[in-house]
């Protein structure tokens, strides 16, 4: 009877439990197609992801076979671990064991390998950077509470750094400091004119990336609530105990790890890229200088007003055109240079009423806005960490500049450059220092000209003019420029009319890669021929007219034309480098003048000598710089010179009087909002 009870017929039972079925069936079909679309779409990635490492295996491919079959094993490799379904703690334990042991110190060999041998690391730079990169998947894995997301995001995050140092060496022979975080914006808007191919080697490391990022992302730890809670707390106190090692003590683990601030390439060298970027962020912090305050400032400043007489007058104000010409420079500085014809016949012809020189900058084939600050300041970048640049760290409120002095003086004051305003945040920062209009590119006026694809120095001059003869014509004009033309990279794109013959006594055909020398030299050949018009025009005017053009840094060329231009020339590493921190400037009036030779000097004593030269008033500051000069006539991060020519570093003389007093004087401008403006900007009377 019971029997019989279980197959009781309820009415509209059978309906309801065919119905049943049918949804059952359907949502079983639905689920089936959505797993099967998965695992389609997990097989053409993983595919994909394979088949495009196997394309870069044979790029990377250097003819040895061993890295041949290494490159397609990892390949294969990825694609295995990307098609796989989730893989239980019993076998991902294992793997993790293996992904910690073996990554890390992968990962910190790939990330140098491409850029430099790793022979010099000091003792101690490896263990603090594999800590480093499992403070990095730690940190993943607080906000995400996943093994997998940990691993394989904390992975890529490692090969996007690889990639920005691979490149910041590439166009700059430098590498990743803190300020270029800040810097990316401007270098976004000109990226489309260096050429981004990589070599085998570091083709190689993208690949071991990949595979990084692929088996991390498969390594999926499930674990209790309790034990993701003790894990996250564990991996908080490993982070800050990195950063307290590091950051907040004098020598982590006992080692004294170095900064060479004249060689920053060899920085790297020694301490790797992870472990030299905190180093740099370390050493940036500004420490208030011994026995600062705005009562010492002001005893500085009188002396300077008593030691430094006053300078002599003019008998009327010249217009004052300031043009900071983007990588101009002169190779022939560097030693030997022979070409088929001269590519600076103009400026080379200048003599009469010209001042001729040798400006010594702290930079190398970018980070113009820094001797853009020097220039502007009087301020010095050897008195601050290279990880800083002044545009985004420093000057962050109204201080004092070139531009401030000459208002209080009755200049009109006007800033210009050829490209966008947000570009070193120049729209921030012309403000900060009183220019009263700042012309760029979005309120240019005159035709655009173009060289490659930027505004050629020819526009960038008729622009000049355009702006100089719609001045206020009451009162004395001051316009400081920025060009953009001869930026990098040098890649052809322009008519090669001027050929490379010798470089240090070596034929060109025998001294290597010479393309982007030659390009570069071209390019100088069209600003030559650009200066020589803007000069005409002016050499015509009525008015007193002072034209001051110098370059911001030298262009970063192939390691051939240096290795030839140095040749059989006996110089120290530090002589040798410090040779690229040179370039050009020129002084130059439509009037008869009786100046002073000035000769070779760092940026920062440009915009004293420039108003000197104009017969202006000096205020007591730059009246403190004319004597500093005197004794240090170079004060770079590259190294230094005494009146003597003795090459020294910044740390040398440090805790001198006179260097103790100009970081006071520093200080007092780019630190303190209420700064003495009396000293900075106002004309010592005395």
């Amino acid at each position: 009877m019971q029997f019989l009870c279980i197959f009781k017929y309820v009415p509209g039972s059978g309906r309801r439990n065919g119905s049943h079925m049918i949804s059952g069936i359907r949502e079983k079909l639905k689920d089936n197609m959505k797993n099967m679309r998965r695992k389609t779409a997990r097989i053409l990635f993983s595919a994909f992801v394979t088949s495009f490492m196997l394309v870069l295996a044979a790029f990377a491919w250097d003819g040895m076979p061993k890295r041949l079959a290494i490159c397609v094993c990892l390949a294969l490799l990825s694609g295995i671990f990307l098609i796989l379904p989730g893989l239980s703690n019993r076998i991902s334990l294992p793997l993790l064991a293996v992904y910690l042991c073996f990554v890390p110190k992968k990962i910190f060999v790939r990330m140098e390998i491409p850029v430099h041998d790793t022979s010099r690391i000091m003792d101690g730079v490896v263990p603090l950077t594999i800590a480093f990169i499992l403070c990095v998947w730690l940190l993943f894995f607080i906000f995400t509470q996943s093994s997998a997301v940990a691993l394989g995001v904390g992975s890529g995050f490692f090969l996007i750094v690889f990639l920005t140092e691979y490149y910041i060496w590439k166009f700059r022979g430098d590498f990743l400091m803190p300020s270029d975080l800040k810097a990316a914006g401007t270098a976004m808007s000109v990226m489309d004119n260096y050429d981004y191919t990589l070599s085998p080697e570091a083709l190689y490391s993208v690949i071991y990336f990949l595979f990084f990022v692929a088996a991390g992302s498969r390594i999926r730890i499930c674990m209790r609530r309790w034990i993701h809670v003790a894990v996250s707390l564990a991996a908080v106190l490993f982070i800050g105990g990195w950063y307290y090692i590091v950051m907040d003590t004098e020598n982590p683990l006992g080692k004294e790890f170095v900064i060479n601030y004249w060689l920053m390439a060899d920085t790297r060298e020694l301490n790797g890229a992870c472990l030299s970027y905190f180093l740099l962020w370390k050493d940036s912090r500004i420490d208030i200088p011994g026995e600062y305050s705005q009562e010492t400032v002001q005893a500085v400043a009188q002396a300077a007003v008593e030691e430094y007489g006053k300078p002599q007058e003019a008998d009327k104000k010249p217009h004052i055109i300031m043009i900071m010409n983007e990588a101009w420079s002169d190779p022939r500085m560097l030693g030997q240079l022979e070409t088929t014809e001269p590519f600076m016949p103009f400026t080379d012809s200048l003599e009469e009423n010209t001042l001729k020189g040798t400006l010594y900058v702290s930079i190398l084939g970018g980070l113009t806005a820094n001797t853009e600050f020097e220039a502007l300041t009087g301020n010095s970048l050897a008195l601050l960490s290279p990880a800083v640049i002044p545009y985004q760290n420093q000057v962050r409120h109204d201080m004092p500049s070139l531009a401030r002095i000459l208002e209080e003086q009755g200049y009109q004051t006007m800033s210009m450059h050829p490209s966008g305003e947000m570009a070193w945040s120049r729209n921030r920062v012309y403000g900060y220092f009183g220019f009263r209009m700042f012309i760029h590119q979005g309120i240019w006026e005159v035709p655009c000209s173009y060289v490659r694809n930027f505004i050629s120095d020819a526009c960038n001059y008729r622009e000049i003019i355009y702006r100089y003869e719609n001045r206020d014509p009451d009162t004395p004009f001051f316009l400081f420029d920025v060009t953009i033309q001869n930026h990098g990279g040098y890649y052809g794109e322009i008519p090669l009319d001027i050929d490379v013959v010798n470089v240090g006594g070596i034929p060109a055909g025998d001294a290597g890669y010479l393309y982007d020398l030659q390009t570069y030299i071209n390019l100088l050949k069209i600003s030559d021929d650009a200066f020589a018009e803007a000069v005409a025009y002016f050499q015509n005017e009525d008015e007193p007219v002072i034209i001051c053009m110098f370059g911001d840094h030298q262009p970063l060329l192939k390691d051939d034309f240096y290795n030839a231009v140095f040749s059989g020339r006996e110089l120290s590493e530090q002589e040798r480098n410090l040779q690229k921190y040179i370039v050009p400037y020129v002084i130059w009036a439509n009037y008869d003048v009786d100046w002073v030779e000035y000769g070779d000097m760092s940026a920062n004593y440009l915009p004293a000598v420039l108003m000197e030269c104009a017969g202006l008033k000096l205020p007591p500051f730059y009246r403190y710089l004319m004597g500093l000069y005197e004794t240090y006539p170079v004060l770079t991060q590259r190294g230094c010179l005494d009146r003597d020519g003795n090459l020294m570093e910044i740390s040398d003389i440090w805790d001198t009087d006179k260097i103790r007093q100009y970081r006071m004087l520093q200080y007092n401008q780019l630190y303190e909002e209420g700064y003495l403006s009396g000293i900075f900007e106002k004309a010592g009377e005395k």
